[in-house]
């Protein structure tokens, strides 16, 4: 009777491990994860489109992206900066200040606060705004699967 207390004891406190702990078993997903493509390019006053955006970009779950300017580049990517990348954008870049910021890096071994393709973002459902430093927002739209 002691053995079968002690092994049912054990399994409650698997399955209670499992239930308080679900994120140990799945993958997190990026609310980028998938392919965007452009619905509204922002344009200079000379009517010429903003070079630094893409026509699509496809994000992956492992913290890369795919940008239709640099095709077949796989860039490494971040949204969730350190308290010390926060404070040297928002050096940079006061506009910045409480923006969410995307960083790509063209080079690997780079710094995160040395890279040149910094965007201001937003996702709302299947829509996301991207902003270049200098430009008005553009517009890209999930591509369904």
């Amino acid at each position: 009777m002691r053995r079968n207390s002690m092994v049912a004891l054990l399994l409650l406190a698997f399955m209670l491990s499992i239930g308080f702990a679900p994120q140990a078993f799945s993958k997190e997903t990026s609310p980028l994860a998938g392919t965007w493509d452009i619905t509204h390019r922002p344009v200079d006053a000379a009517g010429k489109p903003c070079p630094y955006l893409p026509d699509s970009i496809t994000f992956f779950n492992d913290s890369s992206l795919v940008m239709s300017n640099f095709p077949g580049m796989h860039m490494a990517f971040k949204t969730k900066l350190t308290a010390a990348e926060t404070e040297a954008f928002d050096r940079k870049a006061p506009e910045y200040h409480g923006k969410s910021l995307l960083l790509v890096k063209l080079n690997p071994k780079m710094e995160w606060t040395a890279t040149p393709m910094v965007y201001v973002y937003s996702v709302v459902k299947d829509e996301m705004q991207l902003t270049a430093r200098g430009w008005d927002a553009a517009t890209f739209k999930r591509v369904k699967k």
